[in-house]
């Protein structure tokens, strides 16, 4: 990579860490945020570029990064500037620089068995030590706020005025993702949502394969932005579904979902209506908190989650109940 392109980035970090760089390279590339790979003469580390509007999400990291560190939780190490913080604010975009941890990657619905049941075991201990952290927000992720009726109204609007646009256009195909995804909606919008009978609890947030690095035998878990108080059966079946190679075209087998709900409950209980609406949950999450066709513009694993996420509520769409009364039956 030419040191010349990235002459101002190697200045910043010389002049907030007083560390000299030697190499630039650019690993991971989104519409939002890029994350670099920075040599030293010693060592490595992953910097993290994103809009300035995150700021207020990373504004808590550092402390929890902390505090998980120091309860034996894998996590990369975050580094501070010469004037304590951890955070760097340049032309618009914000800087957090991370130890870069060497290990192994999977990709979507490619993990082996054992990782299945560490990544299970690994979301439980995160989530058994974040109990007694006391600074995450007490609001709940995914309250009754989110399932409100205008959602669906607006997100039909939105919807439809794509259809118009490329039906001018003449993008059949592009036509027809989009009707796809607003019968989706229609589907969504009679689900029922009682936020005071689920079961609530402080995670990470966004827990999945993409999330993991595997280092000698150990999950390192990334992306420390987000952590909150939210649905205790959300993350647990998300993450199965990204990693599990059965999951890859969008189908759930309860069977071979049960030995990783089972390791999951030594560490979390979920009650009934935790179970039932697990699958109705992970149907709405796909349509409203997942990617919106046109996918050109999408990096590469992105698209993948796009792709599996379009799977995913095709399959729910006639087999959310099934899988909701085998869900309960496992109880």
């Amino acid at each position: 990579m030419c040191l010349a392109m990235h002459n101002d980035l190697i200045r910043l970090i010389e002049c907030n860490y007083g560390i000299k760089i030697s190499n630039v390279e650019v690993i991971n590339d989104h519409t939002y945020s890029k994350v670099y790979l920075l040599k030293s003469s010693t060592d490595k580390y992953a910097l993290k570029e994103m809009g300035e509007s995150n700021a207020s999400q990373a504004e808590h990291e550092s402390e929890v990064n902390k505090y998980l560190i120091n309860k034996g939780i894998q996590i990369p190490k975050l580094y501070h500037t010469t004037t304590g913080n951890h955070i760097i604010f340049n032309d618009g975009f914000m800087y957090i620089l991370y130890e870069f941890i060497e290990g192994k990657m999977y990709d979507l619905n490619t993990a082996p068995d054992w990782f299945l049941i560490k990544q299970v075991q690994t979301l439980g201990q995160i989530q058994s030590v974040l109990k007694d952290y006391e600074n995450l927000s007490s609001e709940k992720g995914f309250g009754q706020d989110f399932f409100s009726k205008e959602k669906y109204i607006n997100g039909k609007i939105s919807i439809l005025k794509k259809i118009k646009a490329a039906e001018e256009k003449n993008d059949i195909i592009l036509t027809v993702a989009l009707k796809e995804r607003l019968k989706h909606i229609k589907r969504v919008s009679y689900f029922e949502f009682e936020c005071d009978k689920f079961t609530y609890i402080s995670t990470h947030g966004d827990l999945y394969i993409n999330q993991i690095i595997v280092r000698n035998g150990e999950l390192v878990v990334i992306d420390w932005m987000y952590p909150g108080y939210s649905l205790a059966c959300f993350e647990v079946l998300m993450s199965y579904v990204y990693a599990a190679p059965e999951c890859k075209d969008g189908v759930i087998d309860v069977k071979k979902f049960k030995p990783i709900l089972d390791e999951y409950l030594k560490y979390t209980e979920l009650n009934l209506y935790d179970l039932k609406m697990m699958p109705y949950f992970l149907y709405h999450y796909c349509i409203f908190c997942s990617f919106t066709p046109p996918y050109e513009d999408l990096s590469v694993d992105y698209l993948r989650i796009a792709n599996l996420t379009d799977n995913l509520a095709n399959w729910l769409y006639d087999n959310v109940e099934k899988l909701s009364d085998e869900l309960i039956s496992l109880k």
